[in-house]
C-alpha cells in the first residue's frame, strides 16, 4: 500500500511538534521540515479538524499537539488522512466493473491486507515513534512541492 504526500507530511508534522514543548509556527515547521508552507497550512488545518492538533493566534500562539503523543495511534491517522484506501479497484467506492464480481475472492482478501497494515501501524503510538526518532533538523534542501 502507498501513502499519499498528505499522510506522510501529516506523520512527520506530528513528530515535529511532539518534540516540541513550545507552540510551533506554520513557517518553523515548513522550514524544518522541508514542505511548502501551503502544505502544511492545508494538513495542519485537517489535523485540527480531527482533535490532532490545537492552533491558537497571536502573541505565544501557534500549532501544538492536540492530544498526548501516547493517545496518538499512527494507523488511525493514516485512516483519516487517505481518502481512498482501495487496494484494488473493486474496494473503490461505487460501482466497479470486474469480470469476477459479484463472487471473486481477491476483493476479501486485499480488504484484509489493507486492514492488517492500518493495524499493524496501530501498534504504534506518536511516543513510541518520537522514542526512535532523532530531533528534525532544519532542511536546507528546496521545499518540496506536490
Amino acid at each position: 500500500m502507498r501513502l499519499n504526500q498528505s499522510s506522510d507530511f501529516s506523520l512527520r508534522i506530528l513528530m515535529y511538534l511532539g518534540q516540541s514543548d513550545t507552540p510551533q509556527t506554520v513557517e518553523m515547521v515548513s522550514e524544518h521540515l522541508g514542505l511548502a508552507r501551503s502544505h502544511v497550512m492545508k494538513i495542519v488545518a485537517k489535523l485540527g479538524r480531527l482533535g490532532l492538533v490545537e492552533t491558537s493566534r497571536g502573541r505565544g500562539g501557534g500549532i501544538r499537539l492536540g492530544k498526548r503523543a501516547e493517545d496518538i495511534l499512527i494507523g488511525d491517522v493514516v485512516r483519516e488522512m487517505e481518502p481512498d484506501q482501495a487496494v484494488v479497484d473493486c474496494l473503490k467506492a461505487g460501482p466497479t466493473v470486474c469480470a469476477y464480481l459479484p463472487r471473486c475472492a481477491l476483493k476479501p482478501a486485499m480488504k484484509e491486507a489493507a486492514d492488517a497494515f492500518l493495524d499493524s501501524l496501530n501498534q504504534h503510538t506518536l511516543a513510541s515513534l518520537l522514542a526512535g526518532t532523532q530531533a528534525a533538523r532544519a532542511q536546507n534542501r528546496e521545499k518540496v512541492k506536490a
